[in-house]
């Protein structure tokens, strides 16, 4: 087998989606994100054939400078490496590093090649997911506090009897609400027609087919109105959208939004407010946040209380085990 080249973009995390974009377009046979630097970048890796090494140092230089002018950021946030690998099937890869993810008791996500035993409760539904090219594995913290998010509500026996999934990706999101809520409409929108293929292959393998619709469009084109929407891009995007996603939005409306930094979180539930929408749950993983939102109930009467709630990453829990294991007394010998 030849050898192949695996390229390492460091990034802003605003900029991660956008990034894998652009290394699918030049050819990468897979994209996988690798652990936040020290500089809390997100690292993204990608194979490309051998031979890949003067188009990409021709044109990834540029895809990226167009992406920090996009995004208003500084290029020298953003960092590439080559290196030649010895022979593997790059295209294969990435799959080493996606394994099954808890994202509450009741709803784990696993690989569609996963073959090994998953140990979870016999209650717990398990999908079975290959986001192909698409985004959405689970794993991102965006896309993890989106369905924490939603398992929340589902807990809450809220009726969420429409759900629409705006910028679907790889449908993990309409995926899990169709296999938590088996009575629901759902529809999954993208403007991706690359995603809408990856979201249907999801669908049959998982034995959902008919469950919802997955289509090429806009939410403007999406008819009726929704008991809940949920939306995983950017802060701009989901601020100029948020007119439309309170128009498609039935009484009382919920919202789950999310792909925002930290930072960015106060601005867009500011342009949510404005249109009769108050925050009920923040949460955060790393540096990124999700907001659960809700119009036409009582606001709660402090505000102040809905705080940020951190839920930590498997590496988190496991560092604070061993911090909290290690400061127990020892034991004093026996006399």
């Amino acid at each position: 087998m030849e050898d192949w080249l695996l390229a390492t973009v460091a990034l802003p995390p605003i900029a991660a989606e956008a990034v894998s974009d652009a290394l699918f377009e030049l050819g990468a046979g897979g994209v996988w994100e690798d652990q936040p630097d020290a500089n809390g970048r997100v690292v993204l890796k990608s194979g490309f054939p051998q031979n890949s090494e003067l188009h990409l140092m021709a044109e990834l230089p540029g895809a990226l400078s167009y992406i920090s002018n996009f995004f208003g950021i500084s290029l020298d946030g953003f960092s590439l490496v080559l290196e030649l690998k010895p022979g593997e099937d790059y295209s294969e890869s990435w799959k080493k590093d996606l394994t099954p993810i808890e994202i509450t008791p009741a709803l784990i996500i696993a690989p569609s090649w996963w073959s090994e035993t998953i140990e979870c409760s016999s209650e717990a539904a398990i999908l079975r997911l290959d986001p192909g090219s698409a985004f959405g594995s689970g794993h991102h913290p965006t896309t993890f506090l989106c369905l924490r998010l939603l398992c929340r509500l589902i807990d809450q026996n809220l009726r969420l009897a429409s759900i629409l999934d705006l910028g679907a990706g790889s449908g993990v999101l309409a995926l899990s609400a169709a296999l938590l809520l088996p009575t629901a409409a759902i529809k999954a929108l993208d403007n991706d027609p690359d995603t809408i293929f990856a979201a249907r292959t999801n669908l049959t393998q998982n034995g959902l087919s008919g469950r919802f619709d997955m289509e090429v469009g806009s939410i403007e084109e999406a008819e009726g109105e929704f008991d809940l929407i949920m939306a995983n891009l950017t802060r701009n995007v989901l601020i100029s959208l948020a007119k439309n996603m309170a128009a498609k939005s039935r009484l009382p409306g919920r919202l789950i939004v999310s792909g925002i930094l930290d930072d960015q979180a106060s601005d867009v539930a500011k342009a949510f407010e404005t249109l009769g929408f108050y925050v009920d749950c923040h949460l955060g993983r790393e540096q990124w946040s999700a907001l659960s939102l809700v119009r036409g109930l009582p606001a709660p009467a402090d505000p102040s209380l809905i705080e940020r709630q951190i839920i930590p990453t498997q590496a988190q829990q496991e560092e604070t085990l061993i911090i909290s294991e290690s400061s127990q007394p020892a034991e004093e010998p026996d006399d």
